[in-house]
């Protein structure tokens, strides 16, 4: 039984009860014999004692020693220590100032539900999003509609204004618009900018005109006449010639040095000869050629 008790002590216990049943366990300490113990050599006699019979009252006269030394707190919970003059002070001492965590926001909070079973009524006067109404009554309609404003954020978080966005967005709509009626513009030649400047021109000259026309309107025969038909005998000797399709341009600078394939130069030449010189050696032996062969003749012939 006492080994039971050692073994629980020192695995399971602690306290000034365990400490007092394991030092029962430890080896005995020699002690002071007590006074009755001593043999009584006053009377000249020896006196035997019967240990195997009394060795049950000496263990338990020494348990009881154990336990009076032991001292069992009934209060085990900690306790500091009193100091003398500095009762009302705290003798704590601050070494490093710990970081205040800042309270999260309402919406973040936790919310804390009553364990059980709770009816849809309890639940909605617990949760939150049930008492916004008392919250949104004291706010004005413009921080209403603030707060329910889409927001707006790019690729890399930033918020957009929404209002700056549409006015560039304008803008650049503006300007390709612009881009586009100038491409137009550029894209048209001249012939066609004056035949809708013909027509803009006709369409107002016909408006202060009367609807009804007459055989002897000057305008509407010049009409008449301008048109080519097929079959109108006069058109070989009334109408005027009229050049077909556009012509090529043509170089109407200073005379070029001849070739021998008889090529003009392009419109765009600038009258440099950027040759070898090999035409204009051809050229010089050629004449010089006929030059020697009318010389011989006259040459032959001068004496007839």
């Amino acid at each position: 039984m006492s080994n039971l008790k050692t073994y629980l002590a020192e695995k399971y216990m602690s306290g000034p009860r365990a400490d007092a049943i394991l030092s029962r366990t430890a080896p005995m300490k020699k002690k002071k014999r007590r006074a009755k113990d001593t043999p009584d050599t006053q009377h000249g006699g020896t006196m035997i004692r019967d240990e195997d019979a009394a060795w049950g009252e000496i263990v338990q006269e020494d348990d009881a020693d154990d336990l009076k030394e032991a001292v069992v707190e009934k209060d085990r919970s900690f306790k500091k220590r009193k100091v003398a003059g500095a009762a009302s002070e705290p003798s704590w001492i601050t070494v490093q100032e710990g970081i205040k965590e800042e309270s999260p926001p309402p919406d973040e909070q936790p919310m804390v539900v009553t364990g059980g079973l709770v009816n849809a009524q309890q639940l909605k006067k617990i949760l939150p999003q049930n008492n916004v109404k008392a919250a949104t009554d004291s706010l004005t309609a413009e921080e209403i509609a603030r707060a329910q404003e889409t927001v707006y954020r790019d690729a890399s978080g930033k918020k957009i204004d929404t209002k700056a966005a549409r006015a560039e967005a304008a803008r650049m709509k503006r300007l390709r618009e612009e881009k586009e009626a100038q491409k137009m513009e550029w894209g048209k030649g001249v012939v066609q900018k004056e035949e809708a400047e013909k027509k803009r021109k006709e369409l107002e000259r016909q408006r202060g005109m009367a609807f009804a026309r007459h055989a002897d309107d000057k305008d509407l025969n010049e009409d008449l006449k301008a048109k080519e038909l097929w079959n109108d005998p006069a058109a070989a000797f009334l109408t005027k010639k009229k050049s077909k399709g556009p012509r090529r341009p043509e170089y109407n600078g200073p005379p070029p040095p001849p070739n021998r394939f008889g090529i003009k130069p392009g419109y765009r030449w600038d009258g440099v000869d950027r040759g070898n010189g090999f035409e204009k050696k051809l050229f010089q032996t050629q004449n010089a050629r006929k030059r020697r062969g009318a010389e011989s003749y006259q040459w032959s012939v001068e004496d007839m």
